[in-house]
């Protein structure tokens, strides 16, 4: 999205809000992005409209109805979210915010408003609290900080450091969700590492990750930025922190299940990656996509494990069968030869018939494998 639409776009709904009697700012990050030179993906917008009136003049738009009710709507890609001033004014709103870079609104007539010299520290490039006690109001905002530093390379002002770690304690009342996404956010980021590395050295990653074992090491982040999915940089990060009980993280998080069944997954081989080289077992129930993932967070975490992608690649395609659908029989043929109605028994046996082919201790034929498969199920 050029920068040029979204400032555009963030104009006319302006001026459709005050065309319709209300004030109305932009504000949050597009203003920042602006200045940085960048687009931004998303439009905030305070109104001194009520969310009666916003759903009159934009019809059609989602009404989100959390602590702080908004109106969102997708404009030409671009997610708009659009929330009341609630009888404030644009000053008090601007105060609330977390830091001067966030804290510049611009109105309908394209003017910037600036009380907290936002732009003079967006120019700098440093990240400088709108008041002293804004993360002691909302303690997200230390892992907000290390976001900045990651996204936009900005430097941290002595003032939140310090404030961070005087509260860091406060995140355990964080819902845990939150973090979660925070800490997504930041590994999504430019300079994951970066960010990483602050929140370290700030003692926040010991808050979040009390169990971890090698935090008292000080771990450095740098192999954040030599991964490229989200599933592997949360296997890195966990690794780094020598936190073990992955599963458990994940969930408290709550983390995208998707997400968060890959990274599990990943985790698991990525260790066994780095025990020993793989086995043919291994390497089929790995499966080539998670394989090769597993080959490169390894070779990233550690210089000293041997092999390659183009190892990988080689074993891969000495297996005898790729996937269960490879097997020269199927499940109806196996469940015919037993004389057996189909059910959970049959997908165990096709499970130990894939290994047995795997393992070479039988031929996958159609033949072989119906009398193997007899030979194990009259066993059991």
């Amino acid at each position: 999205m050029n920068k040029n639409t979204v400032w555009q776009l963030g104009l006319l709904l302006l001026q459709t809000l005050t065309s319709n009697g209300h004030d109305a700012y932009i504000v949050g990050g597009a203003p920042r992005d602006w200045l940085l030179k960048e687009a931004s993906a998303d439009l905030d917008i305070v109104t001194s409209a009520t969310m009666g009136e916003l759903e009159g003049i934009f019809p059609g738009a989602a009404i989100i109805r959390t602590n702080i009710p908004l109106l969102s709507m997708m404009k030409a890609n671009v997610r708009v979210e659009i929330s009341e001033l609630h009888g404030r004014s644009l000053a008090e709103n601007l105060a609330a915010r977390d830091f001067t870079v966030n804290a510049i609104a611009i109105n309908a007539r394209g003017d910037w408003i600036d009380p907290f010299y936002g732009k003079i520290d967006i120019e700098h490039r440093v990240l400088r609290l709108v008041r002293e006690d804004s993360i002691q109001s909302d303690p997200l905002r230390m892992l907000r900080a290390a976001r900045l530093m990651a996204d936009c390379q900005f430097a941290v002002d002595p003032g939140v450091a310090k404030s961070s770690k005087a509260e860091r304690q406060r995140l355990n009342s964080i819902a845990a969700e939150r973090i979660g996404e925070e800490l997504n956010r930041l590994l999504r980021s430019r300079d994951a590492a970066l960010g990483m590395q602050w929140l370290g050295e700030q003692g926040i990653l010991s808050i979040l990750c009390p169990e971890a074992t090698r935090l008292h090491k000080r771990p450095v982040f740098s192999a954040l930025n030599n991964v490229d999915t989200l599933a592997e940089k949360w296997v890195v990060f966990f690794y780094l922190l020598g936190e073990k009980n992955v599963d458990h993280r994940l969930k408290k998080w709550r983390l995208p299940k998707t997400m968060a069944k890959k990274a599990e997954r990943l985790f698991f081989y990525t260790e066994k990656r780095m025990e020993a080289i793989w086995d043919r077992r291994r390497l089929y129930e790995a499966g080539e996509t998670v394989a090769l993932a597993a080959e490169k967070t390894a070779h990233v975490l550690s210089d000293s494990v041997p092999g390659g992608e183009i190892n990988v690649r080689s074993f891969l395609a000495e297996l005898p069968i790729q996937s269960r659908h490879d097997l020269a029989v199927s499940p109806l043929e196996i469940s015919a030869h037993m004389n057996c109605e189909p059910g959970p028994w049959l997908g165990d046996m096709l499970h130990a018939l894939e290994l047995a082919v795997v393992d070479r201790q039988v031929a996958n034929e159609r033949k072989a494998l119906l009398t193997w498969a007899k030979e194990c199920f009259c066993e059991t």
